[in-house]
């Protein structure tokens, strides 16, 4: 019991690792180093890529909205064109038949809008004119037509005003010469076609599609708007899907880059391979290929963050690690239809050159801090050295070894002074030992006591000797 009482009253002390000072200033100088110059490198890294994606986000949101810009300008064109064709008075009183000069600006129309097919009013008694370009078609519909090389346009009439008349199609040359004329589609009827009946469900957008066109059989849009005075009816033209991917095409950034427009459905209603998506839409219909046909698989929930958060530009990465980023842009000549242009482009191959330069200022930042590393192990040998010289002179006067040596001096003003101080602590030292017997010198130092007034009792033994005749012989010596 009283062993284990000891034991637990008397705790054995723990020993706590000590380094030597060498060691502890070089760590300590060579952590500085690599703390500062990796947090530079850090900031300088994240910096670099905080301004690539600023530049990315408003470069792309530019481009989109360009992209957007351009769009919407070929549609006002086309738009103007339509507003134009629906002022005129033949055409509000549709006198469509055997009218040269209304084929004739209707012809100048379609060369001036080079992204529509063509040109063409319905009216509410079935009556009908339409004006193709015809090689702005696949190659096969002027296969389908049989008709010679000189023919430019095609021009199908169906007037049902006074005394019915038969439908007739009518080819044009360039200078709007007739080259052949044959019998007219006698089943057509205007008022059954989606761009009739939506133009008066929807007079708030001018698009009509994608769909396929009764004159081509390709698919494309339709920009239609009813006509105001004169007679019922609606004017419109048609904007081939091909002509639509060729004009997305132009708006892409890079090799990846894309640039499609999709609806609030998230259907692509126009990419620049639009006619392959469709293609691989099992049993499609009159469906629309989803986003999921980009097959980028961070697209939708771009796009959803977009939506919820309103912010244009969104960063997304595919399995392959690969960074995108994406803007998106209202197509206001749409309206109702709620089309949106994307525009995407890698990161990683956009900004190539700026990512490469920020690896460039991380490799340069990275080996300056591995060149101070040797610089930091001298300062710290220098001060480790500095420092163990004034220790073991302070020891060896502790074990009051006082021979002399010369005063530590440094550069650094701490330890400057700190040399200063332990030479004068041993020179007052050595001095008190002239006067002090050494032993007593020895113990005060070795024990640490301090001098102070008051003494103990001890028992002692005391000798008193003299020198015969030392003060006259003192009298007579030197010093």
């Amino acid at each position: 019991g009283s062993t284990s009482e000891m034991t637990d009253s008397h705790p054995a002390e723990r020993r706590v690792p000590r380094i030597g000072f060498r060691a502890s200033i070089v760590t300590l100088f060579v952590a500085a180093v690599l703390i500062v110059g990796l947090t530079l490198v850090w900031l300088s890294f994240s910096r670099v890529s905080v301004i690539t994606r600023s530049a990315a986000t408003t470069f792309i949101d530019k481009v989109a909205q360009l992209g957007a810009d351009r769009i919407d300008a070929k549609f006002r064109n086309v738009r103007d064109s339509l507003e134009i064709l629906a002022g005129l008075p033949p055409i509000q009183s549709a006198e469509i038949e055997d009218n040269t000069r209304l084929y004739a600006l209707m012809a100048s129309m379609l060369r001036n809008n080079p992204q529509i097919f063509n040109l063409y009013v319905g009216y509410e008694d079935g009556s009908f004119l339409e004006m193709d370009v015809i090689d702005r078609a696949r190659p096969a519909f002027r296969a389908s037509l049989g008709v010679d090389t000189d023919a430019a346009f095609r021009l199908v009439i169906i007037s049902r005003t006074g005394a019915a008349s038969s439908p007739v199609t009518v080819y044009l040359s360039e200078n709007l010469i007739q080259v052949a004329e044959t019998a007219g589609p006698s089943t057509y009827d205007p008022r059954q076609r989606p761009w009739y009946v939506e133009a008066f469900r929807d007079d708030k957008t001018l698009l009509t599609g994608p769909y396929v066109f009764y004159a081509s059989g390709q698919p494309g849009y339709t920009l239609r708007t009813p006509l105001k005075e004169g007679r019922r009816g609606v004017v419109a033209a048609d904007l081939l899907l091909d002509r639509l991917q060729a004009m997305l095409g132009e708006q892409k950034l890079g090799d990846s880059g894309l640039a499609f427009l999709f609806n609030a459905s998230d259907r692509i209603v126009a990419h620049p391979e639009m006619s392959r998506l469709m293609d691989e839409i099992p049993e499609r219909g009159d469906a629309l290929p989803g986003i999921g046909a980009v097959k980028l698989p961070g697209l939708a929930q771009a796009i959803d963050a977009w939506r919820k958060g309103s912010i244009a530009q969104q960063f997304f990465a595919d399995p392959a690690g690969l960074t995108y980023v994406a803007a998106f842009q209202s197509i206001e000549t749409a309206g109702n239809a709620n089309i949106k242009l994307a525009v995407i482009a890698s990161l990683d191959e956009f900004f190539s050159d700026i990512i490469r330069e920020r690896w460039r200022l991380f490799s340069v930042t990275l080996g300056f801090v591995l060149g101070m590393l040797p610089l930091a192990c001298w300062v710290g040998s220098m001060v480790a050295r500095s420092l163990s010289n004034l220790a073991r002179q302070t020891d060896e006067i502790q074990h009051f070894q006082l021979a002399e040596r010369p005063r530590l001096r440094s550069a650094i003003h701490e330890i400057d002074e700190l040399g200063r101080s332990v030479f004068a602590m041993r020179t007052v030292i050595r001095n008190f030992a002239s006067f002090v017997p050494r032993p007593i010198v020895r113990q005060l130092v070795e024990s640490g006591t301090s001098l102070q007034l008051g003494g103990t009792r001890r028992e002692v033994t005391a000798l008193f000797t003299d020198v015969a005749d030392f003060t006259a012989k003192t009298e007579k010596a030197d010093p």
